[in-house]
């Protein structure tokens, strides 16, 4: 196993109809495109520090907690220290074979970049919305989006580094977090008992 390559132009994208372009999609777009906390992704970038966010990563704030605790499926990340183990990844994810298959349940597997899950998630989004490779389904009424990043190589065929199956729903939430600023982080199973 080691890279994993695809087409440069794959079959599963099709045109996204204008009717897509809601409130909530600009909302995504302005996020991750130009305004990504990502430093250096964007000339409009707004940093984690910039949102209010001084400890992001650490207790009583654990940010990658509340991201992942506010999408349907809190196993949704796969990393890959590099490119070459991304082929293994996508397997254990199963966005490998078929893909894009089984939307309905959310999950990323991408290239591990930032040396933070959550940064390099938002890296590969990002990429995917800035070089057009995403789609939008309707699954029972749930916007989802199906996303693909790759690097940038010559040839008819390229490396992936980054694909996802996650509900739009979890990207406004991802978004609502981060804008809000530190707030501490709530075990939801912890609260139900």
């Amino acid at each position: 196993m080691g890279k994993y390559y695809v087409e440069s132009t794959p079959q599963w994208l099709s045109e996204i109809s204008t009717t897509e372009y809601d409130e909530e999609f600009i909302r995504i777009i302005d996020f991750f495109l130009f305004h990504s906390p990502v430093p250096g992704q964007s000339a409009r970038c707004k940093t984690l520090a910039e949102y209010g966010w001084r400890a992001p990563w650490k207790k009583p704030y654990w940010l990658n907690k509340q991201l992942k605790q506010s999408t349907s499926n809190y196993e949704l990340l796969y990393t890959s220290n590099n490119q070459g183990c991304m082929e293994e990844n996508l397997e254990s994810a199963n966005l490998k074979d078929g893909f894009p298959s089984n939307i309905s349940i959310e999950r990323i597997c991408v290239v591990n970049n930032k040396n933070n899950q959550f940064m390099s998630v938002f890296y590969h989004l990002r990429d995917a919305f800035a070089h057009g490779r995403f789609n939008i389904e309707d699954v029972d009424g749930q916007k989802i989006f199906i996303m693909e990043d790759v690097a940038s190589t010559k040839g008819e065929m390229l490396p992936v580094t980054g694909r996802m199956i996650i509900r739009k729903e979890s990207l406004i939430n991802w978004i609502n977090i981060i804008e809000a600023g530190e707030k501490e982080y709530e075990d939801e199973k912890e609260n139900e008992r």
